[in-house]
């Protein structure tokens, strides 16, 4: 593991030199990879509302900059819609990682219709039984 991999993980979670003998190999090379990520932030934009209980409207944003940002954040959390999004969010993050790991710098290519991230609320919908339904779009956007 790195000089820096090794201090970001010491400053983050406080872990011992002891136990970063013992990160596997994936977990190491994920690290490697935050201070190029730490540059983007994770948007989950509502792109589809209909008969929302919370309120959630067409256009909300849920914000992370890597956690959740709420100074950014524009839409109400409901946990129904908020686990679903968090599900997608970490394949979004794998995917993320792995670009650049293969050292494509910036995330273009994520956020284009064949990587783009989507998630739908627990509510399957008036429809399917619910009331209402919510649809995501998860995308990268440079920070800064």
């Amino acid at each position: 593991m790195d000089e820096a991999t090794k201090a970001l993980l010491k400053q983050a979670v406080g872990i011992t030199d002891e136990d970063l003998a013992k990160v596997s190999r994936g977990i190491e090379k994920i690290f490697s990879n935050v201070p190029q990520v730490i540059k983007y932030k994770m948007v989950a934009e509502v792109t589809h509302s209909k008969y929302c209980f919370a309120g959630i409207k067409v256009g909300d944003k849920i914000v992370f900059s890597p956690f959740l940002n709420p100074q950014e954040t524009t839409c109400p959390l409901c946990p129904r819609a908020l686990i679903p999004v968090l599900v997608a969010l970490q394949q979004f993050w794998e995917r993320t990682l792995e670009l650049f790991d293969r050292g494509i710098e910036g995330l273009d290519d994520l956020n284009d219709t064949a990587f783009a991230g989507l998630a739908g609320c627990l509510d399957p919908g008036l429809e399917l039984g619910g009331l209402g339904h919510v649809q995501f779009k998860l995308y990268a956007e440079k920070i800064g």
